[in-house]
């Protein structure tokens, strides 16, 4: 019977999960020890591989935990009739600052992973790069809905505006990996804040041009 196929106790699942988030978060992929995951969570090391199957895959399901929480309290809230871009990127910001100041150590992780993807397994890295696609596929959804509110000038074309909005996205992420390897203590919103205000600046220029109408 396969690990799918096999019931997990809630519980036990809980225990892990948390343990597993603190332990990834605090000492990082690499130095993180499943015997101490075992420990804290109450469970056997062998319940843990009998659930998860490897350290590998209990690190993913709990970036894929962290990312589910941001979206399901972060994602409708920041969303929520924005006036412009530039708004949606400080109410963004302003929420996912809450919620690392509330789940510290979901919001450690989730940096430490995306910002430092190059050095985990080649396994993992492919699977957070489908996870960031499915979060960048949900995020232009929304955003579709925000620029149907628009004034937009009759000449532009939605689609291209939105690719363009999902290119500034995907630009700010590539910043923001950069300079995650060379600045790793980063670990909360606070110490990223720069990408905010980088993001409002592209959007601000998206939104006004940079030709000086005078």
């Amino acid at each position: 019977m396969g690990r799918e196929a096999t019931p997990k106790d809630p519980k036990k699942v809980a225990r892990i999960m948390a343990a597993a988030t603190h332990e990834f978060a605090v000492q990082g992929y690499t130095a993180a020890k499943t015997d101490q995951i075992a420990q804290v969570a109450k469970v056997s090391k062998g319940l843990i591989f009998h659930y998860y199957g490897s350290k590998q895959q209990l690190y993913f399901q709990t970036v894929v935990a962290a990312t589910e929480r941001i979206k399901a309290e972060v994602t409708p809230a920041a969303f929520e009739t924005p006036v412009d871009l530039v708004a949606l990127v400080v109410r963004s910001t302003k929420y996912k600052a809450d919620f690392g100041r509330k789940h510290p150590d979901e919001m450690r992780l989730m940096i430490s992973a995306y910002g430092n993807a190059d050095k985990l397994p080649a396994k993992i890295q492919s699977e957070l790069q489908e996870l960031y696609t499915q979060s960048l596929q949900l995020s232009q959804l929304m955003i579709g809905e925000i620029i149907d509110r628009l004034p937009l000038r009759p000449e532009v074309d939605r689609e291209t505006v939105i690719e363009l909005i999902m290119g500034i996205y995907n630009q700010i992420f590539a910043e923001f990996q950069a300079q995650a390897k060379k600045r790793p203590e980063m670990k909360t919103m606070a110490d990223a804040q720069w990408v905010a205000e980088r993001a409002k600046k592209y959007m601000a220029i998206l939104e006004n041009g940079f030709i000086d109408p005078k």
